[in-house]
């Protein structure tokens, strides 16, 4: 079976969301995993608006002890992630076999933890963490994976669904169990409930079902770790008892604590000095040099806050092409990135009212605009029937229609960012094929009943080149903004806010 030109192998695992397998990466020949989310899930509305923001983020999870993420796509079918292929096992799976000694414990929560730290430090929390969701390598390593639920702690509270209950019920958190906003806290509970296990070999609530399970994650302290191992100081558990506390506010502070305390309690001076969530911060660059700021980058993007507000205002004055922008500025100028690290996650946290349930399709033109545009909405599509490039091609009002058809429901809204639009007057070999793209865009954000909306980035020396086609040259003379240089404020904000933000 073939899935976007990867060989699946053999299956894996499987569970109630996903199936993983076993597949060569095109290309490159290298044995990965690719993790299949059923369609009913993938095709979910808050699962769609989320999916690809979040594996962003996830993908720049950058650490030794984190999965790192290859690959991500989504189309009606399901949902792909493409990961590291680890040969070891599960955490869960040598749970069952064997037990921990100290030192491989010591080491077991040194790694996780050190990944935890790194996560944490960019806003993400992982919030299913259990055994299943911890890899080993053939050595024995640990690595954190499955970041598939994982979410910004900077965007909306309700991503996933006012009264959803996210998580695994063994290892689930009581603020989880109650529907309230989780924190980097939630994590360090369920790293107390896997440590515990990991030390007793056994789960602290065994042969519960799920609901009664999830109640006594509110409810009930942890048994005591002496109870099944006298031979483990009191202070252990004293450390597991704060790490797991019912109130996420008198557990430790950070994950570091955490781990520090652990060690401290088992007088161990010998193991692995945890890096500290500092210098682990020092080791890492907050600067993107000449490359373009991504979405999952906006918590490094500075100086263009006046700018971004500006953008927004504009997407809200009271005009008939209201639903059109163009951002226009010389190459280097930074409007791709204002567009992708400003005004896409301000749109996501709802800075124009309803902006958060926005479904939002990033594409560039490339030679053949049309397909380019297919791809993108077929990355927000429920059904696989649909022949968008048949619609696309049909007539001017084609991006009107196919928007209608994958959007689900009449109040959907789609947001289409086009970014370096002057591929399409150095790209498209066919100037037909050019004008009618730039007609579809009109016939789209210009009627009054339509769910499109474009924001387009443009370099300044093909400023001329939209304004040779009568018809859209209006919306261009009306909605375009001008990027401008920074003022020297706003560089000194880009220059020196990164790096307070990680601490130095």
């Amino acid at each position: 079976m073939n899935v976007r030109g990867y060989a699946l192998g053999e299956e894996l695992g499987r569970g109630a969301y996903a199936c993983v397998y076993q597949a060569i990466q095109p290309g490159v020949g290298r044995e990965v995993a690719v993790k299949v989310i059923k369609a009913e899930h993938a095709n979910r509305p808050d699962f769609i608006r989320r999916f690809e923001s979040e594996a962003q983020i996830i993908s720049q999870l950058e650490h030794l002890h984190i999965v790192p993420l290859y690959d991500y796509w989504r189309e009606p079918d399901g949902a792909y992630l493409v990961m590291r292929l680890m040969r070891g096992g599960t955490l869960k799976d040598a749970l069952k076999k064997r037990g921990f000694g100290l030192e491989e414990v010591c080491k077991l929560i040194d790694q996780v933890a050190s990944a935890l730290a790194t996560a944490h430090r960019k806003g993400v929390v992982h919030r299913d963490l259990k055994p299943a969701n911890i890899l080993l390598d053939e050595d024995g390593n640990a690595y954190l994976s499955d970041f598939g639920i994982a979410k910004d702690v900077g965007a909306d509270k309700n991503l996933t669904g006012t009264g959803v209950v996210i998580g695994t019920p063994g290892y689930i958190t009581p603020e989880q169990v109650k529907s309230e906003a989780v924190s980097p806290k939630t994590d360090i509970y369920s790293l107390g409930v896997v440590m515990y296990e990991v030390l007793t070999g056994r789960h602290p609530f065994p042969d519960t079902r799920d609901v009664a399970l999830m109640m006594k994650h509110v409810d009930e302290k942890l048994p005591g770790l002496q109870e099944i191992r006298s031979d483990l100081p009191e202070e252990l558990d004293w450390v597991i008892q704060r790490a797991t506390a019912k109130n996420s506010q008198e557990r430790f502070e950070d994950v570091e604590a955490f781990v520090t305390a652990f060690h401290r309690a088992l007088g161990d001076e010998r193991m692995e000095r945890f890096m500290t969530a500092r210098e682990a911060a020092e080791l890492a660059n907050p600067y993107k040099g000449l490359r373009a700021f991504q979405e999952a980058d906006a918590d490094d993007f500075f100086g263009r806050e006046s700018l971004t507000g500006l953008l927004l205002a504009r997407l809200l004055e009271p005009v008939e092409t209201k639903r059109f922008l163009a951002v226009v500025g010389p190459s280097g100028s930074g409007k791709s990135s204002v567009v992708r690290a400003g005004l896409v996650p301000a749109l996501r946290k709802g800075a124009i009212a309803g902006s958060r349930d926005w479904f939002i399709v990033e594409m560039l033109p490339g030679a053949h605009p049309l397909e380019e545009l297919e791809l993108g909405l077929t990355r927000i599509a429920a059904s696989p029937s649909i022949e968008l490039l048949q619609v696309l091609r049909r007539d001017a009002r084609g991006l009107f229609q196919a928007a209608r058809m994958v959007l689900p429901g009449e109040e959907a809204q789609l947001l289409l960012v086009i970014d370096q639009f002057e591929e399409l007057f150095t790209l498209v070999d066919d100037p037909a094929e050019a004008e009618f793209f730039l007609d579809s865009l009109r016939e789209a954000v210009c009627d009054p009943r339509s769910p499109v909306r474009v924001v387009l980035t443009l370099r300044a020396d093909f400023f001329d080149r939209p304004l040779m086609h009568p018809e859209f040259s209006r919306l261009v003379k009306e909605r375009t903004e001008v990027v401008l240089p920074l003022t020297a404020e706003e560089l000194g904000d880009a220059i020196r806010c990164p790096a307070e933000r990680v601490g130095v």
